[in-house]
């Protein structure tokens, strides 16, 4: 059955995603002399198994002996490699109760389907099918604050609720 403009209007409105790209931004969080953050470093796998009902077997590929970076895209493959979409960056501290598999496996388990972070939620609902995480493992839980928190200010994406830097933090909430 064919959609009417409306339907497909609703279902558009449901899906609209804000990105605000800043050159100012990204040039006030020099990355250069740090870790290589250049996508070579990251690997990445489909999230969800091919029914969308559990993790992809490949979650065994995220080390779980380091923390480090995470980030949640949505790939669209109508131009494969040109339309992905990142929408979420995260942090994996390494300690005795946590590691980089062990947090990108807490998403499913925990976040999927309930509504403790709405966001998280949304994304799942909306984008299961195309839902992929990057992850680079980082050699300290320094780096792995301060990166994630630099990456967080600099590119502002749409399922990250908490800006870290307060001036960066109230600029997007006067115009939101």
């Amino acid at each position: 059955m064919k959609q009417s403009a409306f339907d497909i209007g609703e279902e558009l409105s449901l899906r609209k995603l804000v990105f605000r790209p800043h050159i100012g931004l990204w040039n006030k969080f020099p990355f250069t002399g740090k870790v290589d953050l250049s996508a070579k470093h990251w690997k990445h796998i489909k999230y969800l198994n091919a029914t969308h009902s559990g993790l992809s077997a490949s979650i065994s590929l995220i080390p779980n002996n380091s923390g480090g970076l995470y980030l949640f895209s949505i790939k669209c493959e109508i131009i494969p490699g040109l339309t992905e979409f990142p929408v979420y960056i995260g942090r994996a501290q390494y300690s005795g109760s946590q590691n980089l598999r062990k947090r990108c496996r807490e998403y499913f388990n925990k976040y999927a389907a309930n509504n403790e972070r709405p966001k998280i939620t949304r994304m799942f609902k909306y984008w299961k099918e195309n839902l992929y995480l990057y992850f680079i493992p980082l050699p300290t839980n320094h780096d792995i604050i301060n990166y994630e928190k630099d990456l967080i200010n600099s590119l502002l994406l749409p399922f990250n609720d908490e800006i870290p830097e307060q001036e960066i933090r109230q600029a997007v909430k006067a115009f939101s």
